[in-house]
């Protein structure tokens, strides 16, 4: 983990040293932290986003009681329970005044800063944020609640949190937001900007796709997801969609999509393999969009595979068309999946997509 947050933090050398050292204290207590780096948001050149989620939900002592046992086992297990969430508590508790620490000693140097905290009857909520403006321009900002947010700022960082008692006698649940943007100016001109060459990305990352290949129990399954013109599902679920994306602002439009490409399933004995190829894509991916700044992608930075959540690697727009490319993994208790495909139209992810050969209108035809 730290080896990879390594390589993160040597591509962002623009931002805040001090939120960044924040960044990696947080990874390395066990905390997620996402990196998002993305293009063509007009004369802001390449944004990079910083994202990390931090929660904690105790154990009701209560709910490790077992009638079949003894008192003393009983016990010993309400003893086990509170000591798990005076673990998890502390681990909370010491990122939270770090990060309380980070954005004091910030706010003095930044151009705009507001610290929040509310504390009363064991409920604690808490508002940062902070923000670095650009040049002489003047910062642009909104209140939602006690929080304050930015419009255009050069570089800024939120952080919301809530402590809250437990309704059924437990220990407090607690869930933390912090989130980190900032901007890298390039010389690429707004109408110099170019579509994502998939093509090109594809014959990049074919060296290590066709390893895959090479290992044990893997298979290759081609993707085809279709639907027509006026052909509609629900993403609930009651519908076959895990996921449905629209190119326009009216979402009740239905619109065509067709989206191909090629599944790649690692059976759970390759782990050691998988990981190592994982890592080979998400350097070759990285690689290939810092020489491509010209070009429209997402590029979203994980340790590793998203577990039953399908995680994008890396995707690519053609703005002036309806196409576009994916690079994505997921992992599940059989093993780990990896996708890369290209969509015409509208981007539909079928619900059931680890199974399917296809799904055309709502069709649903499995693999064998």
């Amino acid at each position: 983990m730290l080896l990879a947050f390594v390589a993160t933090a040597v591509r962002s050398q623009e931002s805040n040293q001090q939120l960044r050292q924040l960044e990696k204290y947080l990874q390395e207590q066990g905390f997620s932290v996402e990196h998002v780096q993305s293009s063509g948001h007009e004369e802001k050149g390449v944004t990079h986003q910083f994202r990390a989620l931090l929660y904690v939900f105790g154990v009701n002592p209560e709910s490790m009681y077992d009638s079949k046992l003894t008192a003393e086992q009983n016990q010993l297990r309400v003893h086990v329970a509170d000591s798990i969430n005076r673990q998890r508590q502390k681990r909370m508790l010491d990122a939270v005044d770090s990060i309380r620490l980070c954005f004091a000693r910030l706010g003095k140097d930044a151009s705009e800063s507001y610290l929040y905290e509310f504390h009363k009857n064991g409920t604690d909520t808490i508002k940062y944020s902070l923000s670095f403006k650009k040049d002489n321009d003047t910062l642009y900002s909104y209140r939602r609640g006690n929080a304050v947010y930015f419009h255009n700022a050069r570089e800024a960082a939120n952080f919301d949190y809530v402590r809250e008692n437990s309704a059924d006698g437990g220990s407090p649940s607690e869930r933390g937001n912090y989130n980190h943007i900032y901007s890298v100016p390039t010389d690429i001109a707004w109408e110099g900007m170019r579509p994502f060459d998939y093509v090109a990305f594809e014959k990049r990352i074919a060296p290590v796709l066709k390893s895959v290949k090479k290992l044990k129990g893997t298979k290759a399954y081609p993707i085809y997801w279709r639907h027509d013109e006026g052909f509609d599902d629900n993403v609930g679920t009651d519908g076959h969609l895990l996921s449905k994306t629209t190119r326009q602002s009216d979402y009740t439009d239905k619109h065509y999509g067709l989206t191909t490409g090629t599944l790649y399933f690692i059976p759970r004995a390759c782990e050691t393999e998988a990981k190592a190829l994982y890592q080979q894509l998400d350097s070759l991916a990285y690689d290939y969009v810092e020489q491509h700044p010209e070009q429209y992608y997402r590029y979203n930075f994980t340790p590793g595979f998203s577990y039953r959540n399908l995680g994008e690697m890396v995707s690519g727009q053609d703005i002036e068309g309806d196409s576009g490319y994916s690079l994505s993994s997921s992992a599940d208790d059989k093993g780990f999946y990896i996708l890369s495909f290209t969509t015409k139209g509208e981007l539909w992810i079928p619900r059931e997509w680890r199974k399917l050969k296809s799904y055309i209108n709502g069709e649903l035809i499995y693999l064998k």
